[in-house]
């Protein structure tokens, strides 16, 4: 008989066990759920009972307290600023750029450049002009060269001579001249010396300061510049 009592309270040991068990699963079951629901008004309650909590949003899936997004508000706003300063910037400069006073600059900047260029191509051609002058001649009667050194006067390098000379006797009269065009380099402020035909050397015609057979052939030179380069 004592053997049916112990089957008995063991029997029923058993099932609060398994009654216990199933409540606990249950309750596992059960809880997220309600704590879910819960949580809403568990929220609203905490806001209303203390305002310095943080109060938490839902935001495409995520969950922001109310002071960060606050924070971010505020972010937002300055980058909003920043971007109508940006653009205000930009519409000012384009017009600035725009204007008549902009587009006239570099029109009268070609203008002086035209000139300029329009200046110093009328200078190398100026048959006036005292860019190239002759520093020596030299023509002995034996010879059938004479020797022409010219002097470039410019600020530049030429690297090309149009000229003429021209031949008087010692009276001025003139006997004869000779176009030529030579390519010579002279550096600015240098002379440089070339040969042409001497005028007469068939006849034994000398250039007056040199050697001279016969003191009647003596002659006299004078160079004009028609252009240069």
């Amino acid at each position: 008989m004592n053997d049916n009592i112990y089957e008995k309270k063991s029997s029923n040991k058993s099932i609060y066990v398994i009654i216990i068990c199933v409540v606990i699963l249950v309750a596992m079951l059960v809880a997220p759920d309600l704590i879910r629901k819960l949580r809403p008004i568990l929220g609203e309650k905490s806001e209303g009972a203390n305002k310095e909590l943080a109060v938490t949003q839902q935001v495409d899936g995520f969950s922001v307290s109310e002071e960060e997004w606050n924070a971010l508000k505020q972010q937002v706003e300055a980058l909003q600023r920043e971007i109508t300063s940006l653009k205000s910037s930009q519409e000012e400069l384009a017009k600035s750029f725009n204007s008549p006073a902009t587009k006239a600059t570099p029109v009268t900047a070609t203008t002086a450049n035209s000139s300029s260029a329009s200046a110093n191509k009328q200078d190398s051609s100026n048959p006036t002009s005292e860019a190239i002058t002759l520093a020596r001649y030299n023509h002995d009667w034996l010879d059938s060269n004479a020797t022409v050194t010219l002097k470039n006067n410019t600020d530049r390098t030429v690297v090309s001579i149009t000229g003429r000379m021209i031949y008087y006797d010692m009276s001025g009269n003139m006997l004869d001249y000779q176009d030529f065009t030579k390519s010579i380099r002279i550096d600015p402020g240098m002379t440089k010396g070339f040969t042409l035909n001497g005028y007469g050397y068939k006849d034994n015609y000398a250039y007056y300061k040199s050697s001279s057979y016969n003191p009647e052939r003596k002659y006299k030179v004078k160079f004009e510049l028609k252009s240069y380069k």
